[in-house]
């Protein structure tokens, strides 16, 4: 197995080019979080609200030194690369073959000269975490074999998300696509975010997580251009419906962005509006626009995955 590390810079390192192995990628259910009160004379507890909480991900990376010195500059080096105190992202590496041990160099050869060693890897870029490193043991050492284990969180949201935007073209061939994202259920070559003077169609949420115009680090923005008075955007499928009471010209653009930031060219409109959240649910959503004939509509977000 491999790892890819994404740094916020955008660079990227592969455990297996820096020399190392990823033995197992554990990856835990997401935490739920409940909030009880307890009331005088009633058995139990009132429970108030369940939230998903962090999700913890374990690493079990090994590395094998060609001698003593080399043992200490690998142990080192895998310090350093998890000493980053700035999040950073981290996608799931899996053998294109079946295996299930990994063979070592024999004597005389170096580093990558054994054709058994784990290269014919494919990094699952569809799919990736956020987080930050919480723990990591001592690096324990047999003979020249090294291995430890590197604990991770959730940073902000618990989910993994997609590497791509509803708005990134849709094609398998691409590498920020992957089987297993739920576009299955639909033709990703068909699919459609951006609509024009269409008021009322269909969008679909290939993730399993319903997306908020209210919640903090969720990637979901809607852009209207055109002329409108008191547009109205519905979500038909869930009832919850936004609504702007005032008008936009031709060339005007409206945006909804979370956490709830509603503009207009750039401007804040909050006020004149209800206020209300916009949530698409996962599948299929089918949605009306009213208070307008001649725009520009687009959905632009990840899909996010418990």
């Amino acid at each position: 197995m491999d790892t890819l590390i994404e740094y916020s810079t955008g660079a990227t390192l592969s455990l297996v080019k820096e020399g190392y192995i990823t033995q197992d990628m554990l990856i835990r259910p997401i935490d739920q979080k409940a909030s009880s009160v307890d009331v005088d004379g009633r058995p139990g507890v009132v429970r108030e609200a369940v939230n998903h909480g962090t999700r913890v991900i374990i690493l079990s990376i090994m590395f094998i030194a060609s001698d003593e010195i080399d043992f200490a500059l690998r142990r080192d080096k895998l310090f350093s690369i998890f000493s980053d105190l700035e999040p950073f992202y981290i996608y799931e590496g899996r053998p294109t073959y079946k295996t299930i041990t990994y063979e070592f160099e024999l004597p005389g050869q170096t580093w990558g000269e054994n054709p058994q060693l784990p290269t014919n890897i494919e990094i699952l870029k569809g799919k990736r975490y956020k987080v930050i490193r919480t723990n990591m043991n001592e690096v324990e050492q047999r003979g020249l074999l090294g291995k430890v284990d590197v604990e991770f969180e959730t940073y902000q949201l618990p989910y993994a998300e997609s590497s791509g935007t509803t708005l990134d073209a849709r094609t398998f061939d691409k590498e920020i696509w992957q089987t297993g994202q739920g576009l299955v259920a639909a033709d990703p070559t068909t699919l459609k975010y951006v609509f024009q003077n269409e008021t009322s169609f269909q969008v679909y949420n290939a993730g399993d997580v319903p997306l908020k115009t209210n919640l903090r680090d969720m990637l979901f923005e809607i852009e209207f251009r055109g002329a409108s008075t008191n547009l109205s955007i519905r979500n038909v499928t869930n009832g919850m419906q936004w609504q702007y009471n005032g008008s936009s010209g031709a060339n005007d653009v409206i945006k909804l962005e979370t956490p709830t930031r509603f503009t207009k060219n750039g401007s804040s409109i909050f006020k004149d509006t209800n206020r209300k959240v916009l949530v698409l649910n996962p599948g299929w959503n089918t949605i009306q626009i009213t208070g307008a004939t001649q725009f520009l509509l687009s959905f632009k977000f990840k899909f996010y995955y418990k």
